[in-house]
Parts: C-alpha cells; sequence; structure tokens
C-alpha cells in the first residue's frame, strides 16, 4: 500500500509541476510527463518479476503445460499495454485512434487466446469420446 501511495504522490506531484510548466513553457511539461511515464513503468516493470515468479511455481505445482499458461500472460499483458496505449491517445485528443487500439488490442487478445481455447476444445473432445 504504502508503495502505491509513493507512486500515486509521484505521480500527483508531476501533473502539479507539468500544470505550472505549461503556463510558461508546455514543451517542458511533455519532457517532464515523458520522463514521469517512463520512470513509473521501470518501476512497475521491477515489480512484475516476483508476480511471473509466483505463476511459474504455480504452473510447476499445477503441472499446467507451458502453452496453455502463455495465452493467458500474454493475453493480460496485453490488456495492460492497450489501456495504457489508449489512454495516452485520449488524453492527446485522438479519441478516433484511442478506439481503434482498443480494438486492436481486443482482437490481439481473442487472436492470442486461440491456443487455450483449442486446448480445451480437444480437451472438451477427449471427455466426450471423440
Amino acid at each position: 500500500m504504502q508503495t502505491f501511495l509513493q507512486v500515486l504522490a509521484a505521480a500527483v506531484i508531476t501533473v502539479t509541476a507539468i500544470l505550472v510548466l505549461k503556463k510558461y513553457n508546455g514543451e517542458f511539461g511533455l519532457l517532464l510527463a515523458l520522463v514521469c511515464i517512463c520512470s513509473l513503468c521501470v518501476f512497475a516493470l521491477t515489480l512484475i518479476r516476483p508476480v511471473m515468479d509466483m505463476m511459474h511455481r504455480l504452473e510447476d505445482l499445477s503441472g499446467v503445460n507451458t502453452a496453455i499458461m502463455a495465452p493467458v500472460f500474454k493475453t493480460a499483458l496485453i490488456g495492460v499495454l492497450t489501456n495504457v496505449g489508449a489512454s495516452i491517445c485520449a488524453d492527446s485528443g485522438e479519441n478516433g485512434i484511442a478506439k481503434v487500439v482498443e480494438l486492436c488490442g481486443t482482437i490481439m487478445a481473442l487472436y492470442l487466446s486461440t491456443p487455450l481455447i483449442s486446448a480445451v476444445l480437444d480437451l472438451l473432445d477427449s471427455l466426450l469420446g471423440g
């Protein structure tokens, strides 16, 4: 919880600084926003490692094939990236592009989940004696 509050504080302080900078020089505000975004993304990536380790442990303990778990990880990542990308486009005033990013993310998630759906269908087929 404390870590998230630090992230939130950094974001609010950066936004406040950007609002002040926009009055004088908008380019520096954009640069500050990019630095904040990159810093928070790097921080988020450091937190994903323990989550991935736990998911790999779960995969090992459950005996589930990696080919089945990989689409789940990829689909979750596509969802997060789609949300971030669409939000950036929408905040820039490009709502049309944001909607297309969301559409492409949805289609990509469906595409990446086809091996998982295929595995479920194969399992159902074998259970039904096909």
